[in-house]
């Protein structure tokens, strides 16, 4: 059941071609964007925070065209939508967990975003700039994994904000807030070995980094304390977040009232 959940989330994204199609033009833009400006940063200042020319551009490139797949820029669930207007007495009737209902519209919705957004805009990044390949089939592997990892802790804290409904009147501005917070902090804007003294210590410390910087990290072979324990700290961030959620959706199901239903 969870299996036809996904899918059929596919398949609706699937539907709004013209969205996809202008979805497809402007995340091979900004990548491309993207990829000159770190070319140019990078020509001014060789070896940057312990990147080569060659390095920053496959950090940039790869990581703008992952964007859209982990919502970096938004992108949050629809759930606020659903308890303000009370439709969401139709979810909790579904014979599927809460929380495991909303992850398999989740990772329909991701599957659709890697094949339409970032294998394209990944393609033509590749096309254009001499971007490094994994150091080995280890490397790559980790990498394969901790993208899905990665997808976890971004659903897990995007989960949390469309919770916040069940409390707030208005969960608006938690949103915009979230996303501004996970925009910065997830290395989608910068290498995350960029932000000075302080700030460096406490973006190494929050989850939202295991969503961009730490796939990065295990694709050139830079994560610190090796592949192992980059893996182990995104496993813990996703399995937190979600065990988190998860206790917050049964208080939040408690007080919730639904009038009509």
């Amino acid at each position: 059941m969870w299996i036809a959940i996904t899918s059929a989330a596919a398949r609706r994204m699937c539907r709004y071609r013209a969205a996809i199609a202008a979805s497809i033009v402007s995340n091979i833009v900004l990548t491309v964007l993207r990829g000159h400006l770190a070319l140019a940063v990078w020509a001014q200042r060789p070896d940057l925070a312990g990147y080569d020319a060659t390095a920053a551009v496959t950090f940039t490139v790869l990581g703008q065209s992952l964007v859209t797949t982990f919502a970096v820029f938004g992108g949050m669930i629809e759930m606020p939508w659903r308890i303000r207007h009370g439709t969401i007495e139709t979810d909790l009737v579904r014979p599927v967990g809460f929380q495991r209902w909303w992850l398999g519209l989740e990772v329909g919705r991701a599957a659709v975003y890697l094949a339409t957004r970032a294998l394209p805009a990944g393609l033509v990044g590749a096309l254009l700039f001499d971007l490094r390949l994994p150091g080995s089939a280890g490397a790559g592997a980790a990498f394969a994994v901790s993208l899905g990892l990665a997808l976890l802790v971004s659903f897990g804290i995007r989960y949390l904000v469309g919770l916040s409904a069940f409390w707030l009147t208005d969960a608006r501005g938690v949103q915009a807030v979230s996303a501004l917070v996970l925009m910065f902090f997830s290395g989608a804007v910068l290498p995350l070995v960029l932000f000075p003294g302080a700030l460096g210590t406490i973006a190494g410390l929050l989850p939202f980094g295991a969503i961009i910087q730490t796939p990065m990290d295990l694709y050139l072979g830079t994560a610190p304390g090796g592949a192992l324990r980059a893996l182990a700290i995104q496993a813990f961030w996703a399995a937190a977040l979600l065990l988190t959620g998860r206790a917050l959706t049964d208080a939040g199901l408690r007080r919730l009232v639904v009038q009509g239903g």
